[in-house]
C-alpha cells in the first residue's frame, strides 16, 4: 500500500504546484485585467492630450478653432447629422456653451457627415441652434487623430489633460458636470 502511494507523490505535488501557480495569480493579481484596462485609458488619454495640443479645425465659414491658444475648458463633441443620440445631446450642448460663452471654455463640434451631405449639416445647424464651431471631418481625419470608432463622443479636457471621455449622449447641463467645469475655471 505505501509503495502504491508514492506512485502518486510526482502527481499530487504537480497538482498542488499548479493549483498554487492558479491561486497565486488570482490573489497577487499577476493577470488582473482590470490593471490592463486603466493602463489602457492612460495611454488613451495621453494620446488624446497630445493630439490636442496641435489641434487646429477649419469651420465651416472657413475660421480656425483654436483662435488663440487652448482655453482652461476644451470639449470636442464628433456627431453626424444622421445619429439620433448625437442630435439628442445638442439641447444640452447648446445651453452649456451658452452658459460659458464668455468664461475660458471652448465647445467643437466635429461633424463626420460625408462631404456630399453638408446640406443635412446647415439643416441640422440652423434646427438646433448650434452655438458653438462645427468643424467638418468628412475626411475621417480628426475621428482617426482622436481615435474615435463610434457617435457620439465628447472628450473633454481641462488645462490640456483629460478629464472625461463620454461615449453616447451626454447632459451637458447635469449638475455634476456643471459643478465640476465650474470647479476646473477657478
Amino acid at each position: 500500500m505505501l509503495s502504491t502511494m508514492k506512485k502518486y507523490i510526482p502527481i499530487f505535488i504537480a497538482i498542488f504546484g499548479l493549483s498554487f501557480y492558479l491561486v497565486s495569480q488570482g490573489v497577487f493579481k499577476f493577470g488582473d485585467p482590470t490593471a490592463t484596462s486603466a493602463t489602457k485609458t492612460e495611454k488613451l488619454n495621453s494620446h488624446y492630450e497630445k493630439v490636442l495640443k496641435s489641434f487646429k479645425g477649419k469651420t465651416i465659414d472657413g475660421k480656425t478653432v483654436p483662435e488663440k491658444g487652448m482655453p482652461k475648458v476644451v470639449i470636442l463633441n464628433f456627431w453626424a447629422s444622421w445619429c439620433t443620440p448625437c442630435l439628442e445631446e445638442f439641447p444640452s450642448l447648446v445651453s452649456f456653451n451658452e452658459k460659458f460663452k464668455n468664461k475660458d471654455v471652448l465647445v467643437v463640434g466635429i461633424n463626420t457627415d460625408e462631404k456630399s451631405d453638408l446640406k443635412d449639416v446647415k439643416k441640422t445647424i440652423e434646427k438646433y441652434k448650434l452655438n458653438f464651431p462645427i468643424v467638418l471631418d468628412s475626411k475621417g481625419d480628426y475621428i482617426n487623430d482622436f481615435l474615435v470608432n463610434a457617435i457620439p463622443v465628447s472628450i473633454v479636457f481641462h488645462d490640456g489633460k483629460v478629464k472625461e471621455v463620454s461615449q453616447g449622449s451626454k447632459d451637458f447641463m447635469s449638475g455634476e458636470f456643471l459643478d465640476n467645469v465650474e470647479k476646473w475655471l477657478r
